[in-house]
């Protein structure tokens, strides 16, 4: 297997990656898919190795505004990805790419400290309201867990509200409902990976639910073409994640959980979706 280092093991890892997500997600979500797993890997800095192969190689990021968009959606995957894993993970995988960004070929400033006295806080940021971060938090984290969200709430006991503020304000509204520089498809794909690459079988069940559900699944009749569809696609997200994880090395295999273990880590199944969380959910698609 070739290793990080390796660049025609990256430029081989890019084209398995491409070749196997499913352009309905995006004709760029393989490289949010592949920058999402290395982000929260033990090897994070190789996320601007994954920048500067895409910047110096691939014809889609050639120019400086293609250049400037794939940064600036690897910074949002980045912002998405500390409600995820937490801050410091993500700082790690921010520092090389900042450098990376700065060593790039046309990049604006001659350095990094030159790029950070420059920067500008992006305008979404400008004026946040607490009841429409949480409003919109809701709203997107209905689509993902549709009827058995009130159950889940639930769950939480005595804690209840507090967390259900910080899932509605903090992780969903503040987060995964900024939809700027990500689709709601793309940034679903970005929750599932990186979730299921901690090896945490449930919440990573969860995720595969919500892409399922945002790619059109419900119910529980899979015999469907448009189901049976669906359910290829996900074992397609999940084939391609296993091949960035292998990339990685064995030490990610192990943090991955992908080999499964005696602790109850692992990997979920798509058809673990309806035996083990009863289905897709029964609630209308939304309007078109």
């Amino acid at each position: 297997m070739a290793t990080p280092s390796d660049d025609s093991g990256i430029a081989d890892l890019c084209q398995k990656t491409k070749n196997l997500v499913p352009q309905d997600l995006g004709s760029e979500a393989w490289t949010l898919l592949a920058g999402a797993i290395i982000a929260q890997s033990t090897k994070p800095h190789h996320l601007a190795t994954l920048y500067t192969h895409l910047t110096t190689t691939d014809p889609n990021f050639n120019t400086p505004a293609s250049r400037t968009r794939l940064s600036l959606r690897f910074r949002d995957l980045l912002l998405k990805q500390v409600t995820l894993v937490g801050a410091p993970q993500v700082l790690c995988a921010v520092i090389p790419l900042a450098k990376a960004d700065a060593s790039d070929h046309g990049a604006q400033h001659a350095s990094v400290a030159a790029a950070a006295q420059a920067s500008t806080l992006s305008p979404q940021w400008h004026d946040i309201s607490v009841p429409a971060i949480h409003a919109r938090g809701s709203q997107t984290i209905d689509t993902i867990y549709g009827p058995l969200l009130p159950s889940i709430f639930d769950s939480f006991g005595a804690h209840s509200a507090d967390v259900q503020f910080m899932e509605l304000f903090s992780v969903y509204g503040m987060y995964l409902s900024e939809f700027t520089h990500l689709t709601p498809l793309e940034t679903e794909l970005v929750v599932f990976v990186t979730i299921m690459c901690t090896g945490l079988r449930g919440p990573g069940l969860w995720h595969m639910r919500g892409m399922g559900r945002l790619l059109g699944a419900r119910g529980t009749d899979e015999g469907t073409e448009q189901m049976r569809k669906i359910k290829d696609q996900l074992r397609d997200v999940k084939v391609a994640a296993m091949e960035v994880v292998e990339w990685l090395g064995e030490e990610m295999v192990v943090k991955s959980g992908l080999n499964g273990g005696m602790d109850g880590r692992g990997w979920a199944n798509v058809g673990d979706v309806v035996r083990e969380l009863g289905g897709w959910g029964d609630d209308p698609l939304p309007a078109a």
